[in-house]
Formats: C-alpha cells, structure tokens, sequence
C-alpha cells in the first residue's frame, strides 16, 4: 500500500470520520458467536476504531497498520480509553503472518481495496479458527452515496483535482472489481449487513470528512487547499444556504466464511 495514501490526514481522521453504528458491530459479534476468551486480528486498523471497541470481546487484540502516525493515534486512544489487551504492530497486512488457526475474527475496516486482495483472502483463511469469518466493513461516500448534494461535492473536488479520483499521490483504482468476487474466489461463503445511519454535516465537519481521505487530504490539496475550500462551501450554500447538509449513510459488515 502507498504510505503516502493519508499523510496528514490524521488529525481529520480521528475527529471526523463517522463511526460504526454500535448496532452494526453488535451484531457482527452476535453472529461470529464469540466466545470472550479468543484473539482479534485487525488489518489495516488505521487510528483503532474497531480494535478499540472491539477490544473487551477478546482475549488478545492484534491491530496492524503501515502507517506510523496512524498507529500513535490508535495508541494515545487505547490509553485514554484504559484498553491495555491490544498489540499494535506497524507493517502492512502483506507482510503480517500468523500460525494456522490462531484468531477468531479478522476485521478490516474500509481498508480491504488498498490492500493485495487476492494474496490476502487466502492467506487470512488460514489464520482464522474453522468457520469464523473474516469481516469486511465499509460505508458510503461521496463517491458511492445518493445524496442531492454529493454531485455538488464531487464536482469542486474535480474542478481542483482533476477528473480522475486521487488516492495519496497516485490514482484510485476503479477497476479493481467488488470484494466480493475476490472472496468468493477465495473459497468463502458471503453474508452482508447492513444499516442505515442519519448523518447531519456542517460545512466545517464535511470539510474536516473530506480532509480526512486519499483523495482531499491538505497533502493532496498542498496549494489549492484555500480555494478549494472557498470554493465549496459557496457552492454548497448556494445549493442549500443553511449549512447543514443531510444524508442517509449505509454501512455494511460482509461476512466472509471459509467452505
């Protein structure tokens, strides 16, 4: 994965990014029939939300990411949160191993797409315990939702970017296919959960969203950031002169179980 895909971007990451909905999470733990006593594997864990909160369903808590300032934030979260059962190792998931059979649950949230899916799937079928599944979770963007307004938003960030989606300092991948068809090659039987979540964003809270991704970070941004920032939130209050921007935002666990 590049490790430049969210330099600077940390700051906005943790305050900004929505969370999962407890009720998603509770029942990813409900179906994986934990038992308390087992080991959490966390691939690309960024600033710690899911190993975090995931933590006191565990014994052991493994947290793996390739970016270092991410990996302090997680850190200086756990301590504040008073969570001391949780390993945070600094490499990417292509260069993690474990021993056969050694967790019971892999999560990766939203972070499966910047990883080498195809190495991966397999890899982690190995080291999760028979039927425990491997969970893939995400949620909408501006990219993905169905909002009035994310057209508004996709077209500042073209005007100052270009047409082509940024992911650090290259390009996304839009051809990289569904995860889906990548697990199922893989051998795992798929479950999807989803739910629906009410988000109300100020201008300042979606610009802090924004700064927070690969493809609108201050590093992306560099020079253009002020205008860029000028430039949408005139054309969001044009839109709607109220400042506060509402969507209905989807999250999603896929649930991935070897055959």
């Amino acid at each position: 994965m590049n490790r430049h895909l969210f330099q600077g971007t940390v700051p906005y990451y943790a305050r900004y990014r929505v969370p999962y909905p407890q009720a998603l999470l509770s029942q990813v733990c409900e179906q994986a029939q934990l038992t308390g006593a087992g080991r959490l594997l966390d691939l690309g864990c960024g600033t710690g939300e899911l190993a975090i909160r995931l933590s006191p369903r565990f014994q052991e808590v493994t947290a793996v990411d390739p970016d270092a300032e991410m990996l302090a934030a997680a850190q200086q979260k756990a301590h504040e949160n008073q969570v001391t059962n949780i390993q945070w190792l600094h490499q990417s998931a292509e260069r993690f191993s474990a021993e056969p059979n050694s967790f019971e649950l892999v999560t990766i949230g939203a972070a499966f797409h910047w990883m080498d899916r195809p190495s991966m799937a397999p890899r982690i079928r190995s080291w999760l315990q028979p039927q425990q599944p491997l969970v893939i979770l995400g949620y909408t963007s501006i990219w993905s939702g169905n909002a009035d307004w994310h057209p508004l938003v996709r077209d500042v960030v073209k005007r100052w970017l270009g047409e082509k989606r940024r992911a650090g300092t290259g390009e996304f991948n839009e051809l990289a296919g569904p995860h889906e068809l990548v697990l199922l090659d893989a051998g795992y039987q798929l479950e999807e959960i989803k739910f629906q979540h009410p988000q109300a964003w100020t201008l300042d809270d979606l610009l802090g969203n924004l700064y927070s991704t690969s493809f609108a970070s201050p590093a992306v941004l560099g020079e253009k950031r002020a205008d860029f920032e000028a430039d949408l939130r005139a054309t969001l209050l044009n839109y709607n002169p109220s400042g506060v921007y509402q969507e209905q935002m989807t999250f999603y666990a896929l649930l991935a179980i070897a055959e």
